[in-house]
């Protein structure tokens, strides 16, 4: 299949510059100029075409079709790259849940004026936070459940807690988290 081909008809077979409707001629328009920033997003164009056909509902409002004369006329400002996502996404250091929520609210404001001045980041960051937004709370529930999986090994009788101590062996990342966690100190039930 061609999902170029396939796209560019879903898009309405016209340029939206000049209204060249010859299908052979049309080619994808990203109407914030950012196909540079899909180009390091995407492993190959193939790919890129195939998430938007799927996804057409949501990409379909930063595309249009354009013809190539009118394209080779456009200009696009490849100043900034895609990692500069990162920087609002992943925090620098490791933090304590308190630190993570005030770095996240301050990252939220910045990312709020950096999209304002830099559209072409806007649907690439929308896509992020659809599909991938979630995993910042994903990442602050593996913390709550380290600090149960500690309480109880501290409070259940021993038998239990040696269950728990079983499974953290036979999962070495999550007892390394939770030997790492670092919580005020539960009082010792004496095992």
């Amino acid at each position: 299949m061609n999902w170029k081909k396939s796209l560019v008809e879903r898009l309405g077979n016209q340029c939206r510059v000049c209204n060249q409707n010859d299908i052979e001629k049309l080619d994808i328009d990203f109407i914030n100029g950012q196909e540079y920033l899909e180009d390091q997003y995407f492993e190959n164009k193939d790919e890129m075409y195939v998430w938007f056909v799927l996804h057409f509902k949501e990409e379909s409002e930063y595309l249009q079709s354009i013809c190539i004369d009118c394209k080779s006329k456009k200009r696009e400002d490849k100043s900034i790259p895609l990692s500069k996502l990162e920087e609002f996404y992943f925090t620098p250091r490791a933090m304590d849940n308190q630190e993570i929520m005030r770095w996240m609210d301050k990252k939220a404001e910045e990312l709020l004026v950096f999209l304002r001045e830099n559209k072409q980041f806007v649907s690439i960051e929308r896509r992020l936070e659809r599909h991938y937004g979630d995993l910042r709370d994903k990442f602050t529930e593996i913390d709550r459940n380290i600090a149960l999986i500690e309480y109880e090994k501290k409070w259940l009788p021993k038998r239990f807690a040696d269950v728990i101590e079983q499974d953290l062996n036979e999962n070495p990342e999550i007892k390394s988290l939770v030997e790492k966690h670092h919580r005020p100190k539960i009082p010792d039930t004496g095992h």
